[in-house]
Formats: C-alpha cells, sequence, structure tokens
C-alpha cells in the first residue's frame, strides 16, 4: 500500500510543476532566466571567435603577400617533373576548408647556373624582349585579356607593344646559356596578350599581387620581377625541357569563404603538419633554388583573431559571471518562497512519514517539466539576443555545447529546488530538545563585511581584474539589497493616520513577510542594480575606448610630411644668411604665414623640449587653436572635453601681455604649481605661460606635453620658423616632422592633390579602431546589453513571485477588509503602494550599490590601465531610466498578478485546506 501510495506521489509529482498555473509560468520564467545565462556564454564567444576571424581576414590589404593571406602555397623537393607534385596537390585537398590547389611553376634556370650569364628572350620580328616562364594551371582563368587558342603563351602588353606582336602571332623563345652565346630557341604561338599591374611587369588581378616576391626576378635588372611568359602546365613543362630551362613547381589554395575560426584553426593545424612532413626531408640546403618555399598567413589570422576574441571574452566575463550567479539567486528565490507557499504541504507530509530526502526528491521531479521547458526556452532567447546582439559572427557550432551548459546550469537549480525542499521537510521533522537557545545568525552583517573585504581587496590590488574579482559586484550588491530589506520593516513604524485607510493598510502590509520581504527586496535589487551597471559599463567602455582613440590618433585622419612647405605653394622662403658680421635678422620673417587649408583640415608641429624641472622629455605641441579645435578627434569624455575647453580659452588669447606664448600644459605634474615655464627648444629657449592643465588632449603620446598657439612661438623664431621654405633640401633643425590633421581621408586628398605632395604615411583614428582592446570593446557591448536585458527580467519575475504569494496568504484577509468597510478598492490601491514602495527601495538600494562600484569601475573594466584618459566608470542618465523603467514594469506586473482572481477566488479564500 505504501509502495502504491510513493507510486501516486510519484507520478502527480512529475505533472506537479506545470499544473500551478501562475506559479508554474513563474518557476518556468526562473529557469528560463537561468538558462538563458548558462547559454549566452558559450555562443557569444563562438560569435565572437568567428567575427574576430572574419575582421582579421577582411583587413588583409589588397597589396598583402602569400605569408599574410588566407592562402597556402607549397613548393615541395618531391621532383623537377610536374606529375611528381600530384602527391603535394592530393595532400592539400585532403586538408579541409580549402579551395581545389592549382599548380604552378616558375623558371629557376638562371638561379641554377649562376653567377654564369643565363638570359631568357621573346622575339619577334627582329624584336627582342627579356621574359621568363611561368606555369599556371588556367592562364585564360587568371589573366586578364582575350584567349585565342590554346597551347601557346600569354604574354605581358608592354612586351606586346614593343614586339609588335598580337594574338595569334607566333614568337621565338630563346635562352642563351655562358658568354660564349651557347643558345637554345624554340617557337610558340601566342594564345594572349594580358594586362599589366601599377608596377608594369606582373599580370593585373589579384592572385599575381599574392604571387609578389614569388615570382623570378628579371635576368639583367634582379631587383625587378622579369616580365612573364604565362603558359598551362603541359605547354610550358615542354618549352623548358626544349629550351634547357627548369621549372620549380609549387601548389597554391585558398581558405574557401565563410569558414569559421575553429575551422581555420583546424586547417591551419593540418596545413602545418604538412609543411613539417616535407621540411623533414629536404634534399637541398636552405640556400638552393630547389629548397622547399612554404607561404601561408592562414595561422597569423586565426592567432590574432583568438587574441582579440580573448579581450573580448575578458571584457563581458564579470556580467557573465554575475548574470549566472543571479539566475541561480532567481531559481533559489522561487524555492524559498514555494517552500514558504507550501508550509501546510510539508508539514502534512512530514507526519505522515515521508523522509526529508524523499520530499527533495519529490519537489526534484515536479520542477524537471517546468526547468526543462524554461532552460529550452532560456536557450533559444540566449540563441537569438547572440545573434541579434551580439558579434556578426556566424553561430554554428556554438548551440550544442550552449544547449549542455544551459542543461547542466538548469539541473544545478533544480538540485537547488530539490535541495530547499529537503531543508524544508527536515526542518518540520521534530528535533531533539537543544541544550541551548539557538540563536540567528546575522547574515545582514556578514554579508556586508564580505563586500566591504572584497571591494577593499580589489581596490588594493594590482594588474587587472580577474577570477572572484569579476564576482564583486554582484556580492556588493547583494549587500546592498541585504541591508535594503530591512527598511520596509523600518518604513512601517512611520507614523500615520489611525483610521483605517490606503496608507494605513499599505504600513500593516509592509511589517509583515519579513523574511520573505527581505529576500525578495535583496534578488530585486540585485537584478535592477546589475542591470544598471551593466548598461553603465557599456557606456563607460565605450566613452573610455572613444577617447583613448582620439588621445592616440589626434584626428580621423594624420598624414606625416618632412615640412609644411610640401603641402603649401606660397611658403615664403627663408631669408638669405647676412654677410658677416651681421648678426641674423631677429622677430617674424616678412610674409610669413600658416599653411591655408581647405576647411577640415590643419597643419600641426610637434617637437621635443626640455624644462629645468626635470630630465625628462616633454613633446610641444604647435596648432592653429581655432582650426584644431574643428580638426581633432575631441571623444565624449570628461577629460577630453576639459581639452577642448582649455583649448578655446587658449585661441581667445594665444600669448599674454608680455608677448610670452600661453601653454596647455598636458599630464605634466611637474608644472602643477608653477604659473609659467621655460623650455629648451633646440637652442633656442623660449617662456611659456601655463593658460590651462589638462590630464589629456588629442595627440598625446604617452608623456607630458605642452599645447600652443602657432603665431607667438613660430614668429619668434625668426629664420628657424618651419613654415618657411629652405633655400636647400636639408629640413628644419627644430622641427623635423610635420603633421596634417583632417576629419577624413579624403580632406588630405584634398590637401595633396594640388600640390602632388606624397605624405611619408597616414595613420589615424580608423586604424587604431581596429586594434584588438578597442574591437574587444565594441563587440562586447551587444552581449552586455543582453545580458542585461534578461537581469531586468529577474527583477521583475522576483517581483511577481513575491506579489503571487502574499496575494494567496493575505486572500481572506482582504476579503474581509473589503467586506467591513473598507472597500475592495483601497485594499487593490494598498497592495499597490506595498508594491511601489517595495520597488523603490530596491531601486534605490540598487543606485546606490552601483554609485558605490564607480570607485571599482576601473580595476572591473579597463584591461589597459596605464593609457590615457584614465578610465572613468559613469552612471549615465540613460542607463538610470532604463533601470526606473524596468522597476515600474516590475511593479505594474506585481499588482496585476496579486489582483487576478478566478471565479471560485472568494470561495477557496475561505475554505481552510
Amino acid at each position: 500500500m505504501v509502495n502504491v501510495h510513493m507510486d501516486r506521489l510519484t507520478g502527480a509529482a512529475l505533472l506537479g510543476g506545470v499544473r500551478q498555473r501562475a506559479w508554474s509560468l513563474l518557476i518556468t520564467s526562473a529557469f528560463a532566466v537561468l538558462g538563458a545565462a548558462g547559454a549566452a556564454g558559450t555562443m557569444f564567444a563562438e560569435a565572437s571567435d568567428n567575427a574576430a576571424f572574419q575582421a582579421g581576414r577582411d583587413a588583409v590589404p589588397a597589396t598583402a603577400r602569400q605569408t599574410d593571406a588566407a592562402v597556402v602555397r607549397i613548393s615541395a623537393p618531391v621532383g623537377r617533373r610536374s606529375a611528381d607534385h600530384q602527391a603535394v596537390l592530393d595532400a592539400l585537398r585532403r586538408i579541409p576548408h580549402l579551395t581545389d590547389p592549382d599548380l604552378t611553376g616558375e623558371s629557376i634556370g638562371a638561379e641554377l647556373i649562376a653567377p654564369t650569364f643565363w638570359g631568357s628572350t621573346a622575339s619577334f620580328g627582329g624584336k627582342r624582349e627579356r621574359g621568363r616562364l611561368f606555369a599556371v594551371t588556367s592562364p585564360a582563368e587568371e589573366l586578364q585579356g582575350t584567349a585565342r587558342g590554346t597551347g601557346g603563351l600569354w604574354i605581358p602588353r608592354p612586351m606586346a607593344e614593343a614586339l609588335g606582336a598580337k594574338a595569334g602571332d607566333t614568337i621565338t623563345v630563346a635562352i642563351t646559356v655562358g658568354t660564349a652565346g651557347r643558345t637554345r630557341s624554340a617557337t610558340v604561338p601566342v594564345n594572349g596578350v594580358y594586362e599589366v599591374d601599377a608596377g608594369g611587369r606582373l599580370p593585373a588581378g589579384p592572385a599575381w599581387t599574392l604571387r609578389a616576391g614569388d615570382t623570378p626576378p628579371d635576368t639583367e635588372y634582379q631587383t625587378l620581377p622579369s616580365y612573364l611568359l604565362v603558359g598551362d602546365v603541359a605547354t610550358v613543362e615542354r618549352l623548358a625541357l626544349q629550351l634547357d630551362d627548369e621549372i620549380f613547381w609549387a601548389a597554391e589554395a585558398a581558405l574557401v569563404p565563410g569558414v569559421t575560426l575553429a575551422e581555420a584553426q583546424h586547417t591551419a593545424n593540418e596545413i602545418e603538419y604538412l609543411r613539417r612532413g616535407y621540411a623533414g626531408g629536404l634534399e637541398f640546403g636552405q640556400d638552393s633554388p630547389r629548397s622547399m618555399r612554404f607561404a601561408s598567413g592562414i595561422s597569423q589570422i586565426t592567432t590574432n583573431a583568438r587574441a582579440t576574441s580573448a579581450i573580448v571574452e575578458q571584457r563581458i566575463r564579470p556580467v557573465e559571471w554575475a548574470a549566472i550567479g543571479v539566475g541561480l539567486a532567481s531559481v533559489l528565490a522561487v524555492a524559498l518562497l514555494s517552500a514558504r507557499r507550501r508550509d501546510r504541504e510539508i508539514r502534512h507530509a512530514v507526519a505522515v512519514g515521508i523522509a526529508p530526502m524523499r520530499v527533495g526528491a519529490l519537489w526534484l521531479l515536479e520542477h524537471l517539466l517546468p526547468a526543462a521547458i524554461g532552460v529550452a526556452l532560456g536557450w533559444v532567447v540566449a540563441w537569438q539576443l547572440v545573434v541579434r546582439f551580439g558579434p556578426p559572427g556566424v553561430v554554428s557550432s556554438s548551440p550544442l555545447p550552449a544547449g549542455s551548459a544551459a542543461a547542466v546550469a538548469g539541473l544545478a537549480g533544480v538540485v537547488t529546488v530539490a535541495g530547499v525542499g529537503a531543508a524544508a521537510a527536515a526542518r518540520r521533522v521534530r528535533p531533539a530538545p537543544p541544550v541551548t537557545v539557538r540563536r540567528k545568525l546575522p547574515w545582514t552583517t556578514m554579508l556586508v563585511l564580505v563586500a566591504l573585504t572584497a571591494a577593499a581587496g580589489l581596490a588594493g590590488a594590482g594588474g587587472p581584474a580577474g577570477g572572484v574579482d569579476l564576482l564583486v559586484p554582484l556580492l556588493v550588491l547583494v549587500a546592498a539589497g541585504a541591508v535594503a530589506g530591512w527598511l520596509p520593516g523600518l518604513l512601517a513604524r512611520l507614523p500615520v493616520s489611525a483610521r483605517p485607510g490606503v496608507l494605513w493598510l499599505a504600513r500593516r502590509r509592509l511589517g509583515e513577510a519579513g523574511a520573505e520581504r527581505r529576500l525578495a527586496v535583496l534578488t530585486m535589487t540585485a537584478g535592477l542594480g546589475m542591470l544598471l551597471f551593466a548598461l553603465s559599463a557599456v557606456h563607460s567602455s565605450r566613452v573610455s575606448a572613444d577617447d583613448r582613440v582620439a588621445v592616440a590618433a589626434g584626428a580621423e585622419a594624420v598624414a606625416t610630411f618632412g615640412a609644411s612647405w610640401e603641402i603649401d605653394p606660397t611658403a615664403v622662403l627663408v631669408p638669405p644668411e647676412p654677410e658677416p658680421p651681421q648678426p641674423p635678422p631677429q622677430g617674424p620673417v616678412p610674409g610669413v604665414h600658416t599653411p591655408p587649408m581647405p576647411p577640415g583640415s590643419t597643419v600641426v608641429w610637434r617637437t621635443d623640449v626640455e624644462t629645468p624641472f626635470d630630465s625628462s622629455q616633454k613633446d610641444l605641441l604647435v596648432v592653429d587653436p581655432a582650426r584644431f579645435r574643428e580638426v581633432a578627434a575631441w571623444g565624449s569624455g570628461p577629460d577630453l572635453a576639459a581639452a577642448r575647453a582649455a583649448l578655446a580659452t587658449l585661441a581667445s588669447k594665444p600669448a599674454d601681455e608680455s608677448g610670452h606664448p600661453r601653454a596647455i600644459a598636458v599630464g605634466d605634474p611637474a608644472t602643477d604649481q608653477i604659473d609659467s615655464v621655460r623650455i629648451n627648444l633646440g637652442f633656442a629657449v623660449a617662456d611659456l605661460t601655463i593658460a590651462a592643465r589638462v590630464p589629456a588632449f588629442p595627440g598625446m603620446q604617452g608623456r607630458p606635453m605642452y599645447v600652443v598657439a602657432n603665431d607667438p612661438l613660430l614668429g619668434g623664431l625668426g629664420v628657424d620658423d618651419p613654415r618657411l621654405k629652405p633655400r636647400t633640401r636639408q629640413p628644419n633643425s627644430l622641427f623635423t616632422q610635420v603633421f596634417l590633421y583632417a576629419t577624413s581621408a579624403e580632406h588630405i586628398q584634398r590637401v595633396t592633390a594640388p600640390v602632388n605632395a606624397q605624405p611619408a604615411r597616414i595613420d589615424g583614428a580608423p586604424a587604431l579602431r581596429k586594434e584588438a582592446v578597442y574591437v574587444a570593446t565594441a563587440r562586447a557591448r551587444g552581449y552586455q546589453v543582453a545580458v542585461a536585458g534578461y537581469l531586468a527580467l529577474l527583477a521583475v519575475l522576483t517581483l511577481c513571485v513575491y506579489a503571487q504569494r502574499t496575494a494567496t496568504i493575505r486572500r481572506p484577509a482582504d476579503l474581509m477588509l473589503a467586506r467591513v468597510g473598507l472597500g475592495a478598492g483601497r485594499v487593490s490601491r494598498a497592495r499597490a503602494v506595498e508594491f511601489a514602495l517595495l520597488t523603490l527601495v530596491a531601486l534605490g538600494a540598487a543606485v546606490a550599490g552601483v554609485a558605490g562600484l564607480a570607485a571599482l569601475g576601473g580595476r572591473l573594466l579597463d584591461d589597459q590601465p596605464g593609457l590615457l584618459p584614465r578610465f572613468a566608470f559613469q552612471i549615465p542618465p540613460a542607463a538610470v531610466l532604463i533601470t526606473v523603467g524596468a522597476a515600474v514594469v516590475a511593479c505594474v506586473l506585481a499588482v496585476l498578478v496579486s489582483g487576478g482572481r478566478s471565479a471560485r477566488a472568494e470561495e477557496d479564500a475561505y475554505r481552510d485546506d
């Protein structure tokens, strides 16, 4: 009989979790949050990996060689005939995710016989041009030109024009060896004339750009690539035998489009294994033209992608760990409230002899189905969040491991629920009389002390945060919630009118359900706090990244020149040197001027200076303040805003009353208490008046800097003014470089094109934004926002659970109060006031907790603490408004949940079951 009873309990438990109407929905929602938190990290990691790999692959320039591109080229010393290399082609075909390999071959006759003279030419109509044989699988597909026939050679257009040959003509290819002029020749038809690249030597096309440096050199001018006589493998091999040339064969393949990082890594590993296999059996020395050659950039691209994605994962790990912790906390909160809700059931189970472990097992079975449904929904939500808001990488292989991770998290939640059920039953088993009175542990005080200790340890530690450090935000917010959980009880003690009404009933209700109320406030504080922390982290990281790019780059585009007169055709010449013993002229040279620039660009001078206050060198940045303010990159943080305001001050007054240049001191602690500073500018000396002090400035290069206006300082240099055009090609001795700052690369082109100037290089913000640390910042935002979304769901869920629980317990009292004259409307309004006050307390504790974490924001989120500006954790108004919105939604839903009634609600409420 007992077994039958137990079997019925087991059968009822299997479906009991989905028969509790609103409570079943809340349980499923709690497991959905936990499942989403457990699954999102794995899928985000794959999306981040694949996005980083694709970005690295797309960033390979068109001029890259095979060592930098997603291709592989291997010249194995396996034989001199093309047929000998079939094994190499077959080996490449067995490597996954590579295109079908092609066989190419180049002439190495000159290299084999060096230093003996060796020449290869093509002749037609009595004219002769140098050119060497090169074989490809399909010339018509790789060359840009019109094919005419097969079995012949393609020649470059410059050669065809010099020879007067065209497609269909027959040319003579000859090889001459030695000073005696031993020559062998063969005739061959011209199958086509191909276009050449900008260099005028190699064929045009991306495949030939990759081969640059791997084609045979010209036999006379060996620093230049030779003209190539291109034919198919059979034709070139036949001609080489006739001419006594030797062809060095190579197999080429490319990574197929759309592969993932994991697939590319596997391909790179297989390629490396193949390379080692052929390198271990080298027949010739490394200096031999027949020695093995290998080129591939696949491994480097995957390595760079791994480094970038590792930084991305470091950025999102605090929020990810906190989300999983909060997800488990939500399941625990539901379990604890369920234990209170089912107290009579637990008492009955213990009374009829069901063991606590059996109760726990029944709870485990009861929650399996809701947990499975919730975890599945959470997996779907996490997948969609990553796909829609995560990195722009494909998610292909990670959904299954992510499902396993979500299942493990769900299983941990189910075990947690079972543990709560067993513990609740164990408490109802009549214990032995205690020897001493049991005292309650001060959990709130303990949590606060642990949080303070962890925060203090994190603040005093060095290096980037990691491991347990990343749980500090959640721990601090839980401690804040624990403290806030006592505030509603204190509010209940505030004096209100003794007359029964809305406030009177709300005050009484706030003083009830102490443990449940404190748990609800704690969980809501953690959820709302982590939502606010995640949104603030996203904002702060974005602002910090933008500001650091602005400081390091200076502007969106920066071109480097040797002197400003290169882009200023109206520059005044340096005055001729005076006859001795006359001194050189002093003061500004007549007619000297700052180079006139079109809108969107400005000229900036930079040089090294020294001050008498310390021995370290500093930068001197000479700018046109008004134009620089319009062109430079200013980010969006407070430090650069202060720098921009300081520049406006400098523009309004570039020199003091004595004519000394005014300067902005940037990051120089040596001049904090000094109003003026003397700088050594080469052999010249200049006195600067400090107009403002700022911690960072666009163009700063990691050391203190002074920013001055151009006219007061440069004009005082006289004939050493870098704006003057020298009478010789010698550079200015004080300013060896000048920079053109512009708002885009197009604005630099507008300056350089009319004067035909070529900058030494062009840098700027776009190149910096491609660095791993800044890519990581951008990629992590979507995931952080997504995680913040289901943290907000946790706060909503918690208050709804609490509302449903208290509404069930208070239903008889609410009905009685409504009947005795208080009215149903006042009871509902009192309930709304109660939930609003609880929400307000949790929201205030969440904001206070995140504000307390502001000092630790740099330690938690800044993985490059040495860069300027310093990382500043900010709580933007938009984040606060979103958090307030989540709190309002939670409060409204809680009121709606608690106010729902069935047709038999009043009858059931009075029944003592």
